[in-house]
C-alpha cells in the first residue's frame, strides 16, 4: 500500500534526523514518499533535509511560504500521492512499527483515523518536568491520546500524528488554513461531526519531544487555548468541557481575590487559590520521579493552566 508521509516543519533542525530516521527504519515499508512542507526554516533545518534529498530518492521538499502547519500540510497533501496519509511533526519519532500497525488497525478498525499515545520527553530539569505536567491528568485533564492509564485501544476525539484513509480528505477537506494551532483537532473533529471514526491504539508509543523551558509553554498554551476558542465557532460545539477549565479556573481565582479584598474577607480570597495550590503541589509530588524536579512540575503546572485559561479568554475577544 503507498504511503505518504507529510512533515510540515520549520526552525527543527535539533530533530529533525532523528524523525526522518525513525521513518526510515519502519518495518513494512515497501512504496512510500515523504515530502517535507518547509515554513522558511533559518536554523539550518533546509541544509539537513538537502543532504538526505540526494541520498534517498523518495524525498521530497516544498516550500511552505505562510509558514503555519495547516497551509504546509495541504499543499503537501496536494502533491501527495499514497492511498494512506500520515502527519508527522518535526520534534517526533515513530516507533519501528508504527505504520504496519496503524495499517492493520485501519484494516481491522470502523475507523477513518489511528494512532498511538505519545510518551512526551524533554530534556534537563526543567524540560523533563513539562514533560511530566503534559503527560498527568491535573497538567492536561482526560487526554487519552497523552496519558499512560489507557491500556486498551478504543475511539477516542482525537490523536497526533494520526495514520489517515487518503478519502477522507476528498470527503471533509483538508486542514483549515485559519487554524494557526489546533488544527489537527479541528480536522479530527470535523471528521467525527461527518461520521468518521478515530482509532488509538495506547500500545503503539511515539516520542514527543516537548518544550524546555517555560516561555516556549506558556507561548504553545496560549496560542491552543487561543485557537480552541476558533475550533469551537467553526465546530458549532464544544468537544469538551475540560477545554473551559482553564480560563474558569483564572475568572474565579481573579474574581474571589478582588472580591475578598475588597469585603476584607480572606476565605473568600482564598476559596479558589488554596485548593488549587494544594492539588498542584499534590500531582507535583504524586508525578515527579524525584524530588530534584518537583518545583519545576509546580512551575509547569501554573503555566500550562495560565497559559491555556488566558488564551482562551483572549481568543474569545479576538474571533467574537
Amino acid at each position: 500500500m503507498n504511503v505518504s508521509f507529510i512533515l510540515p516543519v520549520r526552525n527543527e533542525k535539533e530533530y529533525i534526523a532523528d524523525v526522518l530516521h525513525s521513518i526510515l527504519h519502519q518495518k513494512a515499508l515497501n512504496d512510500y514518499e515523504i515530502i517535507f512542507s518547509d515554513g522558511s526554516s533559518d536554523d539550518g533545518t533546509l541544509e539537513l533535509i538537502n543532504v538526505f534529498l540526494s541520498d534517498f530518492p523518495n524525498l521530497k521538499l516544498i516550500h511552505n511560504p505562510n509558514k503555519i502547519v495547516s497551509s504546509g500540510f495541504n499543499l503537501a497533501l496536494n502533491e501527495a500521492k499514497g492511498d494512506i496519509i500520515i502527519r508527522v511533526d518535526g520534534h517526533c519519532e515513530l516507533p519501528p512499527n508504527y505504520v504496519e500497525k496503524c495499517i492493520a488497525l485501519l484494516h481491522k478498525q470502523d475507523a477513518y483515523i489511528v494512532g498511538g499515545r505519545i510518551a512526551t520527553i524533554s530534556k534537563g530539569i526543567v524540560g523533563k518536568a513539562i514533560a511530566k505536567a503534559q503527560s498527568s491528568w491535573f497538567g492536561v485533564g482526560g487526554v487519552k491520546f497523552r496519558s499512560t492509564k489507557y491500556k486498551r485501544g478504543g475511539y477516542v476525539e482525537s490523536l497526533a500524528f494520526g495514520v489517515h484513509r487518503r478519502e477522507l480528505f476528498a470527503d471533509i477537506g483538508g486542514y483549515d488554513e485559519q487554524m494557526i494551532c489546533n488544527q489537527d483537532d479541528e480536522f479530527n473533529f470535523r471528521a467525527i461531526q461527518a461520521g468518521k471514526k478515530i482509532w488509538m491504539d495506547p500500545t503503539i508509543k511515539i516520542k514527543y519531544y516537548s518544550r524546555s523551558s517555560f516561555s516556549n509553554l506558556f507561548k504553545q498554551y496560549f496560542n491552543y487555548g487561543c485557537f480552541k476558542v476558533r475550533g469551537i465557532q467553526k465546530r458549532r460545539q464544544i468537544i469538551s468541557m475540560r477545554h473551559l477549565v482553564p480560563s474558569l479556573f483564572i475568572v474565579s481565582l481573579l474574581s474571589t481575590i478582588y472580591y475578598g479584598l475588597t469585603i476584607n474577607n480572606p476565605i473568600i480570597s482564598t476559596i479558589i487559590f488554596f485548593p488549587y495550590l494544594v492539588c498542584n503541589i499534590f500531582s507535583s509530588i504524586i508525578v515527579s520521579p524525584s524530588v530534584q524536579i518537583i518545583p519545576s512540575i509546580f512551575i509547569s503546572y501554573w503555566v500550562l493552566h495560565i497559559g491555556y485559561g488566558l488564551g482562551f479568554i483572549w481568543g474569545f475577544i479576538k474571533f467574537i
